[in-house]
């Protein structure tokens, strides 16, 4: 199980996640959870730690839902990469409620060509939509009012593309939050464009996905 070294230090010097630039309600819960855990700890009691904040916060009348799915993304702007990882599986699942699988051990690979652009020219778009929308989780509090937890197949993406991706002047079709999840990508010619996705939910995570899809074509953009 990873382990986080400093999580006391960094939790209470939590910043204003949502860039607003004063004390919100977010530090100030981040602050108290960093009061009920030591200088380290395991994913397994930063969990319990949340936990019993959220509780604490509720009896006091608090409104924590308009952060509380975020918790994961803050954690992994501090804590290491496996932390990050263990953690945002076991919150989305324990806390939020939320089903989330590992992604298939499948590695057909990835080629990105510069960080965070990917080159499927060898891969079905219909397979990577649809993996990328299984990868992802709800997202703020619109995405758990509009969240849809049945997984996609490569022919509910195909169409989802023919209902949604609607090219634009240059040709390129973007999509940014689908049933809940954000699944913020710009597809144009054989390339997709990751970063927003990734930092929507976790780094590399866009491209772990799109690696369990089989490599299929050659040289052809399959619409």
């Amino acid at each position: 199980m990873a382990y986080y070294e400093t999580a006391k230090r960094d939790l209470a010097a939590a910043y204003d996640i949502f860039g607003q630039g004063s004390i919100g309600p977010a530090p100030r819960f981040y602050h108290r959870v960093a009061k009920m855990i030591p200088d380290g700890i395991d994913v397994d009691n930063l969990i319990l730690a949340f936990q019993i904040a959220l509780k604490d916060a509720e009896r006091a009348g608090e409104d924590t839902f308009g952060f509380m799915p975020l918790i994961p993304q803050y954690i992994e702007s501090c804590a290491p990469k496996e932390f990050a990882h263990e953690f945002r599986i076991k919150f989305n699942e324990i806390i939020l409620g939320l089903s989330q699988e590992e992604l298939p051990d499948e590695d057909y690979g990835c080629n990105e060509v510069e960080k965070d652009v990917i080159d499927i020219s060898n891969k079905d778009r219909n397979a990577v939509l649809a993996a990328l929308y299984n990868a992802s989780t709800p997202f703020g509090i619109n995405g758990f009012v509009e969240y849809n937890p049945m997984s996609w197949s490569e022919e509910m993406a195909k169409m989802y593309f023919e209902h949604y991706g609607k090219p634009n002047s240059e040709g390129g079709i973007s999509f940014k939050y689908i049933l809940g999840r954000p699944v913020n990508v710009y597809f144009i010619d054989n390339l997709v464009y990751v970063a927003a996705y990734n930092a929507d939910n976790e780094q590399g995570l866009a491209q772990r996905a799109i690696a369990t899809c089989p490599n299929v074509f050659d040289n052809d953009f399959r619409k």
